[in-house]
């Protein structure tokens, strides 16, 4: 089978994560070029990203290069323009989480990939970890019985970031930043996915805890979008869960913490990488999962972290594309990312008016 000519679209996250990948896949993936947003320092970003073609207009990238895929790696709030483009070109499209900006803009954006006729995904790469696949195998096999309630806690020492270094767009609500979009879509989308179920009710609380930093003499950096939140929610079929992410922190224990509690049993996900499960009344007992991927050790830092995940997901996305067609249940769809942008917007209007959300 050919290559899949990709270009992306972001010399952030693009350029440090997409494409050092995706270029361990070269039998699969041709990463032809690669497009600043904020038309930055092009030389940084062929060397963060390998790339030597490199654009300061993703516009002109998108009408000089031949794609098969295009990538969307920017800000959430720049994604529905770049989107709706990329499939107008007759391209098929990775689009970042958060999926928008909203959902009005989300529907859109299927919309567009429903009249070009192309597939549209989310990166929401954590579904191919080991620990989080052997969670919806459990949970698929219903062995738990009928799920009475969830909890799912998130916890990342970054105080001394937030005091220190500039948050950018990630820290302006106006932006669609926030931690409720770049971590809380990934733990709604798991949850929404190993329940197989959705949430008709919930009730948010987002959380500024630094909330300006001093960037310089002249300069003061306000940030108005959360660094903490919690979110209250039940299910279609009643089961009830809390998820609980903190950033704001010194010390955290464990970075990543389910619970999924049932009629018949238990089940524990611990840092992802660590599934305990417990039937009746045993007690809980390790699960054995598939070994991770070896990491090649010459990808940066950045990359060597989302290697794990990225990696099976690469794979998933090469086939799909390659067979126009969703191939598995560890592919997030557009659909998948409308779900997420819908309780992201319902968890804004909860917090900003203190009042539980009806969906």
């Amino acid at each position: 089978m050919s290559k899949i000519r990709v270009g992306i679209i972001g010399t952030g996250f693009g350029a440090k994560v997409h494409a050092p990948i995706l270029k361990e896949f070269s039998e699969k993936f041709d990463v032809v070029a690669i497009a600043s947003v904020a038309r930055g320092d092009v030389n940084k970003a062929r060397e963060d990203s390998g790339v030597e073609k490199v654009y300061t207009d993703w516009r002109t990238m998108l009408a000089n290069e031949i794609l098969d895929l295009v990538i969307v790696a920017s800000a959430p709030y720049l994604h529905h323009d770049m989107v709706v483009e990329a499939f107008k070109r007759g391209c098929h499209v990775l689009c970042e989480k958060p999926m928008s900006f909203n959902s009005e803009q989300a529907k859109a954006m299927i919309q567009a990939r429903d009249e070009a006729n192309k597939l549209g995904f989310i990166t929401f790469e954590y579904r191919h970890l080991p620990a989080r696949r052997k969670v919806r195998q459990i949970m698929k096999e219903g062995v738990l019985g009928e799920v009475l309630h969830v909890k799912y806690n998130a916890a990342f020492p970054a105080y001394q970031r937030l005091i220190t270094q500039p948050s950018g767009w990630l820290g302006q609500k106006e932006f669609a930043g926030g931690m409720l979009g770049a971590v809380g879509s990934h733990m709604i989308d798991s949850l929404l996915w190993w329940l197989e179920d959705d949430v008709v009710e919930l009730t948010a609380n987002l959380h500024t805890h630094v909330k300006e930093l001093k960037v310089d003499d002249d300069e003061i950096e306000k940030r108005t979008a959360d660094d903490s939140f919690q979110l209250l929610t039940t299910f279609t079929k009643g089961a009830t869960s809390v998820i609980d992410v903190q950033f704001a922190l010194r010390h955290a224990r464990h970075q990543w913490y389910l619970e999924i509690y049932g009629t018949e049993g238990s089940l524990v996900l611990e840092n992802d990488n660590k599934v305990l499960l417990a039937l009746k009344d045993t007690p809980l007992e390790e699960v054995m999962l598939e070994t991770e991927r070896k990491i090649p050790n010459h990808l940066s830092d950045v990359a060597k972290r989302y290697y794990p995940a990225y990696a099976p997901f690469a794979e998933s996305l090469y086939s799909a594309i390659q067979n126009n067609a969703y191939i598995n249940e560890y592919l997030p769809t557009f659909e998948d990312g409308e779900k997420v942008q819908n309780l992201i917007d319902a968890s804004h209007v909860s917090s900003d008016t203190g009042k539980r959300q009806y969906l």
